[in-house]
């Protein structure tokens, strides 16, 4: 048998990359996988100081050493384009991560460009997909994350189950309803039916 050489590093991007068919689009499921939950919230949220927050809470609640969020670009196809990583560790501080998405200040920096991103972790039971551009991000999860995990993303993060969808006697920190009826309806289909257990 031969030895595992991955660094946490490596399975964070491996992770975050087959995780998702690279060619997919919103509204229909990006992921190759089926997950327990997806929970949608504004693709801003990634790119904001509460991030660092909800990585924290990853890194502490899963057990996990390293995130990576890779850049997609926005191309059709992805294979072609240059894919950017972030690395988010335990030590990364809120000033220092926007201070990365900033970069130089050019406008071809993390915070402006409207391109799509993947993120996950070394353990595998997460995955977020963004696209900037439709201002929509989703949260696979799997049961194997502790539910106070989940719940503390969930309000970290502003988000909302897929399961609410339809529910509109609660207030849902994520607004389906200001979605184009065609992209909820493909989001019920895509993502609504829930891995059987």
């Amino acid at each position: 048998m031969k030895p595992d050489n991955n660094t946490p590093r490596d399975s964070a991007i491996a992770n975050a990359l087959s995780s998702i068919n690279k060619g997919a689009r919103l509204p229909c499921n990006v992921f190759t996988q089926m997950w327990d939950d997806y929970l949608f919230f504004e693709s801003y949220m990634m790119f904001d100081n509460s991030f660092i927050e909800a990585k924290n809470t990853i890194l502490r609640e899963e057990g996990s050493s390293e995130i990576a969020l890779v850049n997609l670009g926005n191309g059709p196809n992805t294979s072609d384009v240059k894919q950017s990583i972030i690395f988010l560790e335990k030590n990364l501080i809120t000033s220092e991560y926007i201070s990365i998405l900033k970069g130089d200040g050019s406008p071809l920096n993390w915070i402006f460009l409207m391109d799509r991103y993947v993120c996950a972790s070394d353990k595998g039971n997460w995955c977020i997909y963004c696209e900037k551009e439709n201002d929509i991000a989703v949260l696979a999860v799997r049961n194997t994350l502790p539910e106070s995990m989940i719940l503390k993303l969930r309000d970290l993060l502003k988000a909302d189950s897929i399961k609410t969808i339809c529910d509109s006697k609660i207030n849902r920190p994520f607004d389906f309803d200001k979605l184009v009826l065609d992209w909820k309806a493909t989001l019920i289909t895509d993502y609504g039916q829930m891995k059987k257990v």
